[in-house]
């Protein structure tokens, strides 16, 4: 078990942290303020529980960084503190709406006074600006210092940072929760009491307080319970400057690079990312043992250089994996299309294989893309099947590629063929597929743009084409409609792929809900060729049944890997 340097682990209140003098300093390579109205809610849940009551609420730990000056390292606990000090804030600028109004202006400036020299900070006497208690990070610090800190509303709020627009909406919705909370007209002194009593004096923190770097990023990492979603990016952040503290140089050029890699994945993307990098190679891992995988491979700085320069090469081929109309496909429709497909069907298991293809076998890349494309089509939207199976099968693959063990498109195509659901049972759970066309219009639209092209060898663009869809059996029938779909089946066949066809928007609406026979005629000439072909006398369920068997031979074609098929 490892050993922490430990100074200090206690239980505090926001009263305890915010006296002595001490001020409490978020590291510049922290990520910015991140919270939303979702956490805002919870802590203000937790405020009201306690709130007159003779009880407190638990925070969780703090982990702090004692610089023996009495300033400390916020490495864990900044978000809440950021938070708890905006809700200060709010109740500050409360008491400063009384003095507005002048209402007992001299004992409220004393209120205001006393609160912000407790919480906030004290102001200078040549600049008249805070000294604050807390620092946040160089992409927030600014803001905070000159707004929030100040109670000025923002100068040209819509230009500032996404941080920076949560912070400001973190002050605006505790003020109003406040205004809810204690009136229009409090006083304050009730205002007062409910910062100084309540928030600040109820609200439990476990307080950890450590000597070096290291033993902070290892408590942090132990006592962390929030998902690996909202802290691998911190964690190995941090790790990684740890890394590199012994130089100022190597420090600053890791920082760098660990921005532009931010910049190109988005710091809520980079978890996802950076277990699809790693699974592209080694041993396969889930989410809550990501950190612990690369913690154990990356001891050095040397180490550290090498894992950033990678993920920096990496980073920009992720992103362009996710956007069909990235610069990096420009001129290549095949691929862009593929993405498109992926990107719609929500499908993202073949990331780790596409990334190492793509390095590992350029020339086959378009090739596997299509591969990707085709089973997740078969396996995941038509099927439903597992994908846990299918993550482990996209990540051997992966790493056969990675290691160069598969070498061709066609090994690739073997390697995947225990996830690629065979003609006969696709073709049997597509001839049943339902697609509901107000929940997956754009996927509906994608199934029947592929089929009219197999079937008029058109080649239509679902996305540009004007063409809508028409419910055969109409999405609301008519009571004359039971004569052929009882009331029950209805439900059972409006949504059904062999209901649905593509028709002109004009003639879409005159058909409405009118009874078959008058539709057919209204059929007639269409453009699209799977409509201009329906020439049944009636529509009934074994109609729908019959067309849709139809249409799932043509889509075992379409969708189709002539390797495995």
């Amino acid at each position: 078990m490892p050993q922490y340097n430990l100074l200090d682990t206690d239980a505090v209140t926001l009263n305890d942290l915010f006296t002595n003098g001490r001020r409490f300093i978020v590291p510049e390579f922290q990520r910015d303020y991140s919270w939303k109205e979702e956490q805002w809610d919870d802590l203000w849940t937790d405020v009201l529980a306690i709130r007159n009551q003779d009880k407190f609420h638990y925070m969780g730990a703090i982990v702090l960084q004692d610089h023996r000056d009495k300033s400390y390292s916020v490495i864990d606990g900044q978000q809440r503190l950021a938070t708890l000090s905006v809700a200060a804030l709010a109740t500050i600028k409360r008491i400063q709406d009384l003095i507005d109004a002048e209402i007992e202006v001299e004992a409220n400036a004393e209120r205001v006074k006393r609160l912000t020299e407790q919480y906030v900070g004290e102001k200078d006497a040549v600049s008249l600006r805070y000294s604050n208690k807390l620092k946040l990070n160089e992409n927030n610090e600014d803001f905070y210092r000159s707004f929030l800190v100040q109670l000025r509303e923002p100068i040209n709020r819509h230009r500032l940072p996404a941080s920076n627009k949560l912070l400001w909406s973190a002050f605006e919705y505790f003020y109003q929760r406040i205004k809810e909370t204690l009136g229009e007209n409090p006083s304050g002194e009730i205002l007062a009491d409910f910062l100084q009593n309540q928030i600040a004096e109820k609200l439990l923190f476990i307080q950890i307080v450590v000597e070096t770097d290291l033993d902070a990023y290892v408590v942090f990492e132990t006592l962390n319970a929030r998902g690996i979603e909202l802290t691998v990016s911190d964690l190995l952040k941090n790790y990684l400057l740890s890394l590199t503290s012994q130089s100022e140089e190597d420090k600053r050029q890791a920082k760098d690079q660990w921005r532009r890699i931010i910049q190109i994945t988005d710091l809520d993307g980079f978890p996802a990312f950076l277990r699809y990098y790693w699974n592209s190679r080694y041993d396969f891992v889930r989410k809550d043992s990501l950190f612990k995988a690369l913690r154990g491979s990356v001891t050095t700085a040397e180490h550290t250089f090498n894992l950033l320069d990678d993920l920096e090469r990496h980073a920009g081929i992720y992103a362009a994996l996710k956007n069909p109309n990235d610069d990096l496909w420009q001129g290549n429709r095949e691929i862009r299309n593929r993405i498109a497909e992926l990107k719609l069907f929500g499908v993202t298991q073949p990331y780790p294989l596409l990334l190492a293809a793509y390095f590992k076998m350029h020339g086959d890349f378009e090739n596997i893309l299509r591969f990707c494309s085709v089973i997740a089509f078969r396996y995941n939207v038509v099927s439903g099947l597992n994908p846990n199976k299918q993550e482990q099968a996209f990540h051997q693959a992966a790493k056969r590629v990675f290691n160069g063990t598969i070498v061709n498109s066609s090994q690739v195509a073997q390697e995947l063929k225990d996830i690629y659901p065979n003609d006969e049972d696709f073709a049997n759970v597509f001839s049943t597929k339902q697609i509901n066309t107000n929940r997956q219009k754009k996927l509906a639209r994608y199934i029947l743009y592929s089929l009219e092209n197999r079937i008029a060898e058109t080649a239509r663009n679902y996305e540009d084409d004007p063409g809508t869809i028409e419910h055969i059996l109409p999405e609301n029938p008519t009571a004359e409609w039971e004569q052929y779909f009882s009331h029950d089946e209805q439900g059972s066949y409006i949504y059904r792929i062999g209901n649905l066809t593509l028709f002109e928007p004009g003639k879409n609406r005159e058909c409405g809900a009118k009874l078959f026979a008058e539709k057919q005629v209204i059929y007639q000439g269409s453009q699209y060729e799977m409509t201009n072909i329906i020439s049944n006398l009636d529509w009934t369920p074994d109609r729908v049944r019959q067309r849709q068997e139809n249409f799932a031979g043509y889509a075992t074609a379409i969708w189709r890997i002539s390797q495995i098929s």
